[in-house]
């Protein structure tokens, strides 16, 4: 799983944007909240990308600066106001098919259906950490904001609308999709 420089430098960029953003420019906060904001992005972009090159296509991860723009200037607002509404779309893995303008709605349906999986996976891991190992202080902290923040993903990911991954999935098996909101809504319902 090699990065090439500039998507390393994007994948960075992003994830300290949304780092600054989930802790809302409290650097006391930035510790807890880094663990799952890196668990539910990074991860979530990797699994596409992992994917998408499965299938044989070319996916790299690139940040969007508008959105990273969007982003910061929402998250300001929030912390001025006192608003809690998080503008998060600062990038997509880019994928790119030998034969431009053709789809495969199966692939293209697993390759967005994975993001989400792998969102749901890592905060049942760590729902099931902090429950069965009760653990609390700081470790508890970061694997609540860990769950919570990949349920949290997952489920608005999921969402049946261009050009969200629930829409890509929908298109290609309602039934998977209906499962893998239903998992998400379910764990982010009980956090």
């Amino acid at each position: 799983m090699e990065l090439k420089k500039q998507e390393l430098e994007d994948l960075t960029i992003s994830f300290i944007v949304l780092t600054l953003v989930f802790s809302s420019f409290e650097l006391t906060a930035i510790p807890y909240v880094a663990l799952g904001i890196f668990t539910a992005f990074v991860f979530h972009e990797i699994a596409h990308r992992q994917v998408a090159r499965k299938y044989g296509y070319y996916a790299i991860y690139k940040r969007w600066d508008t959105g990273i723009m969007l982003a910061l200037f929402a998250g300001i607002i929030n912390k001025l106001l006192g608003l809690r509404f998080i503008f998060a779309a600062v990038g997509a893995v880019q994928v790119y098919s030998l034969y431009a303008g053709w789809q495969d709605r199966e692939i293209y349906g697993k390759i967005s259906l994975a993001g989400p999986i792998t969102n749901i996976t890592v905060g049942i891991f760590a729902l099931a950490l902090l429950t069965l190992g009760k653990i609390s202080g700081i470790l508890g902290v970061s694997l609540y904001y860990t769950a919570y923040v990949n349920f949290l993903l997952a489920l608005f990911n999921l969402l049946p609308i261009p050009p969200l991954d629930g829409y890509k999935v929908f298109r290609w098996n309602p039934g998977y999709w209906a499962v893998a909101i239903g998992v998400s809504f379910l764990f982010q319902s009980l956090l």
